[in-house]
């Protein structure tokens, strides 16, 4: 002892400093200090204390060093007692949140059942901080990618069980499931599994809730330990640089260096330890105790221990000291605990101890379960009580990209049930709009919708005050900017991604005055038809679509027409070019009889816009396209539902034409070739009209021609009226107007009664949006929309008049500023906003907000009571339940619009009941439910047909049901037929109390039928 005390009797150490001798070990501390580290077991220590130079040193007897290591081992023994271990914590990176989430919506969809998955497991490498365990990025990777590893990061399996909601999560049977893993070890282990692959003994589990909506990540984490009621006895515990000799430590050292650097053995955190006589030490994995010749002087079964605490093993040794005892019968366990400092193992903390284990009668059972314990931070008691549900943000996972995916997810969540969307392909396709008027506007809007990011928008206008109510995009400080320019920032605003190009140009038109640019014109648009891949032809006037389809045809580029006339529309897909095959160009075309009809594939040719209609194309410019204010709505819808069609088509551009009726084995559905709806009818007919060998725009002798003489042939088009005539053929008498276009006599559209009405909207999101503009067009000038919610990125390319000015804001706030914008003179008073939760059944209110729902029901009653008509445009169908009573209760106009996956509805409930009035006879309730207050037949509501009683239909359901997950172009078409339903109604002499139209039948009225619903 005495070189110990020379040691620290050196010059420098002041007279106040103690010196503490215990058995084996030496500490300092300060006069008035507490012992620092003495362990409790130990016998009084000896203190001496140095007063000046003139005190002698008090000898110490010096201890060989074997002797004195077996006094200090025998000296620091400890009581048996129940084995304590400390717990492992896990580390669930945000990285591995953001990696499920793809998985979620990319993957599994609502696929819920259990993932295997990959943990790291590691030895402590600090003195004070446990090590952890983590769950990380690649994780989720294939556990052929995850074998490889190292001590820090030894790969074990794990299970996850993602749950598809946060009630599923919340009623996960966290005892059952625990139950289930811990069998999978104990089969393990009885099997021989372990000895193969040891990680199994560390097999743990997660139980999650990804929030895609919300960019969150609910979870927890178990690491499943087997219970046999069967108490597991610490012998003994000391650190491994007190229980091993000087030879022994420096072979296991040297062994365990070894160990870890190899790549065979390093990801084994459990393996035995063999220490002969001569203090050699070989370290060895677990499936070669077969295999072991007699046995060496000691046997540690040593273990990679993640804890720091002197006094506890880590969490690990359960299950060892289990496996141990099942499948080696060894009762008695002498292991080590291998923790490390420097790269090395740290003998000081590393841990040598006994402990020993009886497994319980009975165990070996064939139905024998044992009880199974791990939940991490679970606390004594109802562990669902007092376990906290873990979580992590992953809002700053990629900012950058994270508006593209919330605006993208609804396409993603189609491919859950329905159709896998093909977003690689919308995304670098180049769309080519051709008009930024009122179609333009809708189908650019709805083509980011579709998840499209590459748009040029050609236009030779400017927006005008008139354009404002009527084309989506513009309000009164784009008066009188240029439309392809104005159109540019808009749609940025909506989606940050998409790349927009606005090209102000004029269109060159047969039979019109040539303008100095019209060569100019001419070649740009044949280069910009050349580089895009679908062009949209949304002109004002036919003659404008010429030039454009004629060059399609020669590219062989897919053409969406869609026209709009007064009350009826049309949209269509042109068909393939003649003869030559898609992607190249043939310079002479062989002059054969079907050449005209028939496409590269020789299927018979499709036409296109003017393959059936031999349009005069001169001159016919007339003042604006007037149309009911609904119908350029559903008209985009359509056309941008085809063009997603026909891009998802196997055979694109060479796509048969379908009709009505026909079955279809493709997912989106059938395929038409046009599209003709007329909303006073109530029909939509689907027709085939295929090509034509005199077309004046696609016929193989006009693109023989064009290819001959190019801009030449062009300016012969324009400049000389009967050149196309001459060249196709085609008599005086062939030739007819377009019948979209014209305007028939105008709907007897009552304005001061439009104006004067009030409307209530419930509901701000895409329905909502669509339906208020449209009022707006039709003359509304009245309107309270009521929505909970705020703006959010996802909501931007859907939801029509919000940009990301209006991130964060109430809906029901931003979605009036937007239409002030578009009609200034609109006050304060007209336009009105409120901020609330619809009170809906099935939903249960906690005692705290029964006062607040209470004011919810009176403030909507009010609602309800002062306004003429009301929009149902929410998201889930109890909430349109207290609204729908409330308007059969005062006998008010009730529009419902709603959307499924591929399928819309729109109706007109019905009037109230008959009541008595006072002192009057009673009549029958069931006679009065069916009849109205003018004894007619009344017409349901929309629960009527509905047998199921309105419930909580967003809790147990997965994220595409709550989200209504719909194809883009839905929403405009089911608000066009809302909003032109109402103004039909409004109209109709017997208003509320109308009865019902069928399509196909006649009516003498001017605007029409008016059905009960579409």
């Amino acid at each position: 002892m005495a070189e110990y005390l020379d040691q620290f009797f050196a010059p420098g150490i002041g007279s106040s400093t103690f010196i503490v001798v215990g058995h084996g070990q030496l500490w300092s501390c300060h006069q008035g200090a507490t012992l620092l580290q003495r362990p409790k077991d130990y016998p009084t220590t000896k203190i001496i204390k140095r007063r000046g130079k003139k005190e002698q040193k008090q000898p110490a007897k010096p201890i060989a060093g074997e002797e004195r290591r077996r006094q200090m081992a025998a000296k620091a023994e400890v009581r048996p007692r129940p084995l304590k271990v400390e717990a492992i914590k896990s580390f669930v990176a945000a990285a591995f949140g953001k990696a499920l989430r793809d998985l979620k919506l990319d993957v599994l969809g609502t696929d819920d059942s259990p993932i295997p998955i990959t943990g790291y497991y590691t030895a402590c490498t600090h003195p004070k901080h446990s090590a952890r365990f983590s769950v990380l990025q690649k994780s989720l990777a294939p556990s052929s990618v995850n074998s490889f590893g190292s001590r820090n990061n030894c790969p074990v399996p794990g299970t996850l069980i993602n749950t598809n909601n946060m009630l599923g999560f919340q009623n996960l049977d966290l005892a059952s499931l625990l139950r289930e893993e811990g069998k999978k070890i104990l089969h393990d282990i009885l099997s021989g599994k372990i000895e193969e692959c040891p990680s199994l003994l560390l097999r743990f589990l997660v139980i999650s809730f990804a929030d895609l909506k919300n960019w969150k990540l609910y979870y927890n984490v178990a690491f499943p330990s087997l219970d046999f009621n069967s108490k597991m006895t610490l012998l003994s515990l000391h650190s491994a640089a007190q229980v091993l000799s000087q030879e022994e430590a420096i072979s296991l050292s040297k062994s365990m260096k070894e160990w870890c650097e190899s790549n065979e053995t390093t990801v084994h955190p459990f393996f035995w330890v063999d220490i002969s006589s001569d203090s050699s030490v070989v370290v060895r994995q677990l499936k070669d105790w077969k295999d072991r010749q007699g046995g060496g002087q000691k046997l540690l079964f040593g273990f990679y221990d993640h804890g720091c605490h002197q006094n506890y093993p880590g969490w690990a040794l359960r299950n060892y000291i289990v496996f141990l005892s099942l499948r080696w019968k060894i009762e008695k366990v002498q292991f080590l605990c291998y923790r490390e400092r420097l790269g090395g193992i740290d003998l000081e903390k590393s841990l040598i101890g006994e402990a020993s284990f009886a497994p319980h009668h009975g165990w070996d059972g064939s139905d024998y379960v044992p009880e199974v314990i791990g939940w991490e931070g679970e606390t004594p008691g109802d562990g669902r009580k007092e376990m906290k549900v873990n979580s992590i943000s992953l809002e700053l996972m990629n900012p950058e990209s994270q508006a593209e995916q919330q605006q993208l997810m609804h396409l993603k969540l189609m491919g859950w049930r329905h159709f896998p969307v093909d977003l690689d392909k919308l995304a670098s396709t180049r769309c080519l709009v051709l008009g930024a008027g009122t179609l333009g506007c809708e189908v650019s809007r709805l083509l980011m919708t579709w998840g499209v990011r590459k748009v040029t928008v050609v236009d030779g206008g400017c927006v005008a005050m008139p354009d404002l109510v009527k084309q989506s995009l513009y309000v009164e400080k784009d008066c009188g900017v240029p439309r392809a320019t104005a159109i540019v920032p808009h749609l940025e605003e909506r989606c940050r991604a998409v790349e927009v190009e606005g090209i102000r140009m004029e269109i060159p038109v047969p039979g019109n005055p040539v303008s100095p640019s019209v060569l100019d014109d001419c070649r740009l648009l044949q280069t910009l038809v050349a580089k895009s891949n679908v062009v949209f032809l949304l002109t004002d006037t036919w003659e404008s679509r010429w030039l454009p389809t004629l060059l399609c045809a020669n590219e062989n580029k897919i053409a969406i027409t869609a026209a709009v006339g007064y009350d009826s529309y049309l949209v269509m897909r042109h068909g393939a070019r003649p003869g030559t095959r898609s992607g190249g160009m043939d310079d002479v075309i062989s002059q054969t009889k079907n050449l005209s009809t028939e496409d590269a594939l020789g299927h018979q040719r499709l036409g296109c816009c003017f393959c059936n209609e031999k349009t005069s194309l001169f001159n016919s410019v007339s003042n604006e396209t007037v149309a009911l204010p609904g119908l350029t709505s559903i008209a985009s819808g359509k056309a941008v539902e085809l063009f997603a069609r026909m891009l998802h088509h196997p055979e694109g551009i060479h796509a048969p034409g379908d009709i009505a009726g026909m079955d279809t084995e493709h997912q989106l559905g059938l395929l038409p070739h046009e599209m003709h709806g007329s909303l006073p009818k109530c029909v939509l007919s689907t027709m085939i009209g295929n090509s034509s060998n005199n077309c004046t725009a696609c016929s193989d002798v006009v693109l023989s021609e064009y290819r001959r003489e190019r801009l030449d042939f062009i300016m012969k088009v324009i400049n000389q009226p009967t050149y196309l005539k001459d060249l196709t053929g085609i008599s005086n008498s062939l030739i007819k107007s377009d019948t979209c276009l014209n305007l028939p006599a105008s709907f007897p559209v009552n304005s001061g009664k439009l104006s004067s009405v009030k409307c209530l909207i419930l509901g701000a999101g895409t329905l909502g949006c669509d339906v208020a503009r449209i009022l707006m067009d039709y003359g509304v000038r009245k309107l309270t929309v009521v929505d909970s919610g705020c703006v959010v990125v996802s909501n931007l390319a859907r939801q029509s008049l919000y940009t990301s000015d209006d991130l964060n804001a109430p809906k029901a706030t931003a979605l009036l500023k937007r239409l002030k914008e578009r009609d200034p003179s609109v006050g304060d008073q007209g336009f009105k906003d409120c901020k609330m939760e619809i009170p809906m059944p099935g939903h249960s209110v906690s005692s705290d907000g029964v006062d607040h729902v209470r004011e919810d029901c009176e403030k909507l009653q009010k609602l309800v009571a002062t306004h003429d008509a009301l929009f149902l445009l929410t998201d889930t169908r109890e909430s349109r339940w207290l609204p729908t009573l409330l308007c059969a209760n005062e006998n008010k106009i009730a529009i419902t619009a709603a959307l499924g996956y591929d399928s819309y509805l729109a109706m007109r409930h019905g009037a109230g009941p008959r009541t008595n009035s006072e002192g009057s006879n009673v009549v029958p309730a069931m006679t009065m439910s069916a009849e109205d207050v003018i004894d007619r037949k009344r017409l349901g509501c929309y629960f009527c047909n509905d047998v199921i009683a309105p419930v909580d239909s967003v809790s147990n359901r997965t994220l595409d049901q709550q989200c209504t997950v719909t194809r883009p172009g839905l929403a405009p078409i089911a608000s066009g037929h809302a909003a032109d339903l109402f103004a039909r109604m409004l109209n109709h002499p017997d208003g509320i109390h109308a009865p019902a139209d069928i399509a196909g039948t006649a009516s003498e009225r001017p605007f029409g039928l008016l059905p009960h619903q579409i």
